[in-house]
């Protein structure tokens, strides 16, 4: 998106938040807001941080398969 479009859509925004009075929106945004600001990797459980670093041991190894592969693989529970 370019510049111009991304400054006009955070000003129409920033009106929008500012006439809201549902409650519920508001703590929506407002956790769209913490959220953001952390790093992802502190979300994560010590099972998924570790299967993530195994990942990328097997990945520097070449123990990689295509997209297309993984799906036929695992087709059955997508």
């Amino acid at each position: 998106m370019e510049n111009a479009k991304i400054e006009d859509l955070k000003q129409d925004l920033i009106s929008w938040i500012s006439s809201q009075k549902n409650d519920v929106i508001l703590r929506q945004i407002e956790d769209i807001k913490k959220y953001s600001e952390k790093d992802f990797w502190d979300n994560l459980s010590e099972v998924e941080k570790e299967s993530i670093k195994l990942g990328k041991v097997d990945a520097g190894k070449g123990n990689l398969i295509s997209q297309s592969e993984a799906k036929k693989q695992y087709e059955k529970w997508l």
